[in-house]
């Protein structure tokens, strides 16, 4: 009887499948290495997957090829311990090892067998395991080595009839060097941390001609003997930060016809091509090959170093250091031993250094957005504006998002589902900046993470937030009213919260008890009570809200009005004797008053009790560092007048066209050449008047309750960035970038 197998079959049904196997190899092009023939080795052997990792001559790292759709997605991995098929690769032995599978909670067996041909390294097959079923014995292992053999015979067979199978063929066969010399030039290189090319040029005496011909002839491109001498595009070097432009020896040329000239170490690194084609706008690359070092060289005389804002994280432990905080709240942060214990140091410090360099930057989120290939691209948002900061490689991909995960106190191998955390931090200084942590699962099995910074802000005065006079007049007589209702209204991140505690702590004093229902708590300031919402418990606004009814207020702040419930216990608290003061999102003040009168909310005590409505934005201000003022042309100032939409309104700015000075930013490393820094409010505050109040309690259209508004004396936002354009401080694109409504 023929002896069965761990799958069922006989020993001479493997054999022969072996033999089907090895009768596909001989026919086989370089992409069936890749697909193909793993896909029939995985069928016979029984396993979960096979992959072939080829490794690269320039750079020592081990490659595959997956297709997703259209496209084909490469993944590296480098030749060190860091995985089994970088291990297999390092020792030139085959390695074993257990590997977690996160979305079936159970452990998958690998084996990396390194394939050789002629005591060179050609690549590694990698094989793991099915099921808990699937036996891996000693017969699979053999028949696994014996196709490996042959697959590396195939993939030299492939490389000997293409052009040039190496970058050094040509200097081989012609004599200038031999391939003993090269393999202890490959381990000098490695050694001395440089490239191989510049180990043949100043030990070997290779001339820089004759390399650069075997190297344009194996990766069938131009050769660049001198990238220092070709003019690089400005607008194209912007595209890509310098830390990655150097750590990829990359030099992006400018456009030649409908492609991007780009200069590169390896043309055949499909990763890195694909995150340049990506950063540029086009997959329509012309690639030129150079010695990396001579690359590195061009960089430092046309990029600039570093900003010296990132210093201190890239080389100040006692900056850079960010230490988690124990939270306050019952059940508080913990690094779990086992947990800390699986990240390495490297990704620690690139984690503490990005978020140090977010919050020297005056970042308010950090954006990790996955690549095609699996790593993370990192963009910070300055000023409401994504600024690119630096590019993550897959293998340090994953580590990077589970370190975040630990601190936020997340599921590590949830990969499905969206999480929420928040991370609590101090630095050396003792200066402390809440995170809050959003991870959205993306396509692939990747996951984007946004990381909102917020750090303590220090409590500004009312006449700090940038009001027009008349504006900030108006708005203290409204706050300084025993009893009512005071909305600020916006989009995220427009300022509500901080015009809001400047308002407290004008009306806050010995005789005042003011409490806060805040989520998250951003600013703090002594005298007032201020509480954190927790909805996962029940402690929601309204709860909180009719609470603090009974703890004798004066004034109560709630976070926002996101519901029926808290609208209804505002306006009761309002009309009890208490000042009330709230956010909304809204676009305008006039469309404040309509959605509150939709959610249903009683037209004539909601009249009574509302006082004012400000609505506000923050628009850029023009960099002080680089600011330039110069004389609007007559179309420009005409411009700005039909854009006011209120000529005789703006008569009465007294505004004379030769007089005025407006200002604009010439572009510098401060402000990361936009000529913009820093942002400033513009303001559109609704007082509640007789005529107003009238309106609301007959439930009248948004354009009315404007129109009475106006006649009171209230200025739309755009009139009033106009007049913020007109004192210097910003201009008519940015203005018109967030009052867009106001066109349609």
């Amino acid at each position: 009887m023929a002896t069965k197998t761990g799958l069922g079959i006989t020993r001479s049904q493997l054999d022969a499948g072996r033999k089907k196997v090895a009768a596909s190899l001989k026919s086989a092009a370089l992409e069936d290495l890749y697909h193909k023939i793993p896909a029939e080795m995985a069928a016979l052997l029984g396993a979960g997957s096979i992959r072939f990792f080829v490794r690269d001559p320039l750079t020592e790292e081990l490659y595959t090829r997956i297709p997703e759709g259209r496209r084909v997605r490469e993944t590296r991995v480098p030749a060190d311990p860091s995985s089994v098929v970088g291990y297999a690769a390092m020792t030139r032995k085959t390695s074993f090892a257990w590997k977690r599978d996160p979305t079936l909670d159970v452990k998958r067996y690998v084996v990396a067998v390194p394939v050789l041909n002629g005591g060179d390294l050609a690549g590694v097959m990698e094989l793991t395991h099915g099921t808990k079923d699937t036996v891996v014995d000693e017969e699979r292992l053999r028949i696994f080595n014996d196709l490996a053999l042959l697959v590396g015979r195939r993939l030299q067979e492939i490389l000997a009839s293409s052009v040039r199978a190496t970058p050094y063929d040509y200097l081989v066969e012609s004599g200038l060097i031999t391939r003993d010399s090269l393999r202890k030039a490959r381990e000098e290189s490695l050694k001395q941390n440089c490239s191989l090319e510049h180990i043949l040029l100043t030990r070997h005496s290779i001339d820089k001609v004759a390399l650069g011909r075997s190297l344009a002839e194996h990766f069938e491109v131009a050769f660049s003997p001198s990238p220092a001498d070709r003019p690089a595009s400005p607008d194209l070097l912007r595209r890509f930060s310098p830390d990655f432009l150097r750590t990829h020896a990359i030099l992006p040329v400018g456009w030649k016809g409908d492609s991007v000239e780009v200069i590169v170490v390896n043309p055949h690194n499909l990763t890195l091509i694909d995150d340049i084609a990506r950063q540029v706008g086009t997959e329509k690359l012309a690639l030129v090959v150079a010695v990396r070092e001579d690359i590195l060289a061009a960089l430092d005389k046309i990029v600039a170093p570093a900003a010296p804002a990132e210093k201190p994280a890239a080389s100040s432990k006692e900056d850079a250091e960010w230490e988690p905080l124990v939270a306050e709240e019952a059940g508080g942060f913990d690094l779990a031993q086992n947990q800390s214990q699986q990240i390495d140091s490297k990704t620690i410090r690139l984690v503490n250094d990005t978020i140090q360099a977010a919050v020297d930057r005056g970042a308010s989120d950090i954006h990790f957005e996955t690549t095609p290939t699996g790593g993370l691209w990192i963009r910070f948002r300055v000023d409401g504006i994504c600024h690119d900061y630096t590019q993550i490689q897959e293998a340090c991909a994953r580590p990077v998002v589970s370190r975040i995960k630990i601190m936020a106190q997340l599921n590590i191998a949830e990969h499905r589902l969206p999480q929420d955390g928040k991370i609590r931090l101090k630095d050396k200084r003792g200066r402390k900046t809440d995170l809050r942590v959003a991870i959205m699962p993306t396509h692939g099995g990747y996951e984007d993470m946004v990381l909102r910074l917020l750090p303590e802000y220090q409590v500004l005065k009312l006449d700090q937030i940038a009001m027009e006079p008349e504006n900030l007049e108006r708005f203290r007589k409204v706050i300084e009213q025993p009893h009512g209702i005071v909305l600020c209204v916006g989009p995220t991140g427009s300022g509500k919260t901080t015009t809001l505690h400047a308002a407290l702590a004008h009306v806050k004093g010995p005789t005042m008890k003011v409490w806060t229902a805040e989520d998250p708590i951003e600013i703090t300031q002594e005298g007032i009570r201020q509480v954190q919402m927790h909805a996962q418990i029940g402690l929601t606004f309204e709860r909180a809200l009719r609470a603090f009814l009974r703890c004798d207020p004066d004034v109560v702040m709630i976070g926002e009005i996101r519901d029926r419930e808290t609208a209804d216990a505002a306006v009761e608290a309002s009309l009890t004797g208490h000042l009330v003061l709230s956010t909304l999102h809204t676009n305008s003040a006039p469309e404040t008053v309509t959605r509150l009168l939709e959610m249903g909310l009683d037209a004539f005590t909601f009249g009574s009790s509302l006082l004012g409505v400000l609505a506000q934005r923050l628009v850029r201000r023009i960099c002080d560092r680089c600011t330039e003022s110069y004389a609007p042309s007559a179309e420009e100032f005409e411009e700005l007048k039909t854009q006011f939409g209120d000529k005789a309104r703006f008569d009465t700015l007294k505004v004379d066209r030769k007089k005025v000075s407006l200002a604009r930013g010439k572009g510098c490393d401060a402000c990361f050449n936009t000529g913009y820094r820093g942002r400033v409010g513009i303001h559109e505050f609704l007082v509640v008047t007789p005529p107003v109040r009238k309106l609301i309690q007959q439930k009248a259209q948004a354009d009315s309750i404007l129109k009475a508004g106006r006649d009171a004396g209230m200025l739309t936002l755009k009139q009033d960035g106009i007049r913020k354009i007109l004192k210097g401080q910003t201009d008519l694109k940015e203005v018109m970038s967030i009052t867009l409504e106001e066109n349609l």
